[in-house]
């Protein structure tokens, strides 16, 4: 991997040069009489300089930086002592050492940068560079030279870098080589590498192989003095996951430099990967749904061909001998024979009705309608199912199309627990909570696995199958919820909410 070493200047602030080695470049030459070099200044330009003897520690500071900083020139001091103490804290010691080191390494000249602090905490950026006069034999006979408030520039640069800093998005500066030179906290927190990884290697190598092209590409362009915009491409972070990035990209040809500001859209890309899933699964749904139809129809024409239609053919045979009572011994016999197979008939078409929307349903309510779907569910399939409700009568009354769904998410799912559960056992309770009706369907069967990808609000919801899902979907129609809980072999227990009428709702969570 190609490493590169890191530029840790600011994003678009040029390195700052060592003004000690560059003094102690430059050439020195003994100054014989100090007084000289100074006297051939204008007197206004004399007025502004500020000087330091280095044998009495006399400093004399402008009238400009006095004025900075509100304070006469007796409460400034006369000292450098007396001028340190004006210092930012944060600044006294390197200036300090600066200053000393620039003495005895014998350079010929000086320059700082600190904050200054005045009085009632006002604050100034100085900027000083000064010639070290010297005798021949080296020693210093004074201090000289220039001063600049750079307060704005400074500010200017610490907003610049706080808000570099403190983005959630990733900024970044990034040379035409293809090497990142600045960037900001945001890409360590959401990718986890340092910024010496990611300084360090070409960006491309953390690019997603099958999106290399494109980054490539976003290159070729930005060369040419074109700006690239919401470049989506999976870039690889420290734990060996990937991560969507949306890249604005900026060029500035003259500097070679690349500015990008570069947001996480993960859970965007995410939120549309599963709406995919979700359109597809509903597009597969309706299509179920329309097979399910087919099948009921089928089942109840068959239902009503072999039994109903059975029925009432024999009937009418039965009838049909009333013609002939010379022929038929015992007509009463005939009558009676007829009478049963109507009653039977009538009593297969009541079951029919029941199972399809009982009238109970409508007359008495969800509660006798759900202990009568569990008195036969239990009878046709031998499993022991027993219904609990905690608050009978209108207080848990969803009103008629909430009766009639929540009966129908019941038969459904006891018709699951029949196919696929291998209970022994089931339970159905009912109860209010929250303005809603609560009804959950458990069995001690073998359970299901959910599916990890459908958890929400904390909870899990079912697994993909067609079954479960379009309960779910049903009943977020109207406005409920939907929960599994499940683990292997410890059966299962699905729970749904419906509003009751008129009650004041929180959101629902699921």
């Amino acid at each position: 991997m190609a490493k590169k070493p890191a530029d840790r200047n600011p994003p678009g602030r040029p390195a700052r040069s060592d003004p000690q080695a560059e003094s102690a470049r430059a050439p020195r030459s003994p100054v014989t009489d100090p007084g000289d070099t100074l006297a051939a200044l204008p007197a206004a330009l004399l007025e502004e300089l500020w000087q330091w003897h280095p044998a009495s520690d006399r400093l004399e500071m402008p009238a400009g930086v006095l004025a900075l900083t509100g304070y006469t020139r007796a409460e400034f001091g006369l000292t450098v002592a007396d001028a340190l103490r004006h210092v930012a804290p944060q600044d006294r010691d390197s200036l300090r050492e600066r200053l000393q080191s620039a003495i005895l390494s014998q350079a010929p000249a000086f320059a700082a940068e600190f904050k200054l602090i005045g009085k009632q905490g006002r604050h100034a950026w100085l900027a000083v560079r000064a010639a070290i006069e010297r005798a021949e034999d080296g020693t210093p006979v004074r201090v000289s030279g220039t001063w600049a408030d750079v307060t704005a520039r400074v500010e200017a640069e610490e907003e610049r870098d706080r808000l570099f800093n403190v983005s959630m998005d990733l900024l970044a500066v990034g040379g035409f080589d293809g090497f990142l030179q600045q960037v900001n906290p945001a890409w360590v927190r959401v990718l986890g590498w340092s910024r010496d990884d990611l300084m360090g290697s070409p960006i491309i190598e953390f690019i997603h192989p099958g999106d290399q092209d494109l980054m490539k590409a976003a290159f070729r362009a930005l060369a040419e003095d074109h700006s690239v915009a919401e470049l989506a491409t999976r870039f690889r972070c420290r734990d060996g996951t990937h991560r969507w990035l949306s890249w604005s990209s900026f060029p500035l040809p003259d500097r070679r430099l690349v500015f990008s500001v570069v947001r996480d859209i993960t859970e965007q890309k995410d939120a549309e990967r599963r709406l995919l899933e979700y359109q597809d699964r509903l597009r597969a749904l309706s299509a179920q749904l329309a097979v399910v139809e087919e099948r009921e129809r089928r089942q109840l024409a068959v239902a009503i061909h072999d039994s109903l239609a059975q029925q009432l053919f024999a009937a009418r045979a039965k009838v049909t001998l009333l013609r002939y009572p010379e022929k038929v011994g015992d007509l009463g016999q005939i009558v009676d024979e007829a009478i049963g197979i109507l009653d039977d008939s009538m009593r297969e078409a009541r079951s029919l009705s029941f199972e399809l929307y009982p009238p109970i349903l409508h007359e008495t309510g969800l509660e006798a309608a759900l202990s009568w779907l569990a008195r036969q569910w239990g009878e046709r399939t031998g499993i022991e199912c027993t219904l609990f409700c905690e608050d009978g009568g209108e207080q848990l009354d969803p009103g008629e199309d909430g009766r009639a769904l929540a009966y129908q998410c019941v038969r459904e799912l006891l018709a699951n627990v029949a196919k696929h559960a291998g209970a022994t056992a089931v339970r159905i309770a009912m109860l209010g909570e929250n303005g809603r009706l609560v009804v959950s369907v458990a069995d001690n069967g073998r359970g299901v696995e959910a599916d990890p990808e459908a958890t929400a609000g904390g909870g899990s919801e079912p697994p993909v199958g067609f079954g479960l899902f379009s309960i779910r979907e049903r009943l977020r129609a109207a406005g409920g919820s939907f929960r599994l809980h499940s683990r292997p072999g410890a059966g299962c227990r699905v729970e749904f909410a419906i509003p009751l009428p008129g009650a004041d709702l929180p959101a629902p969570d699921a």
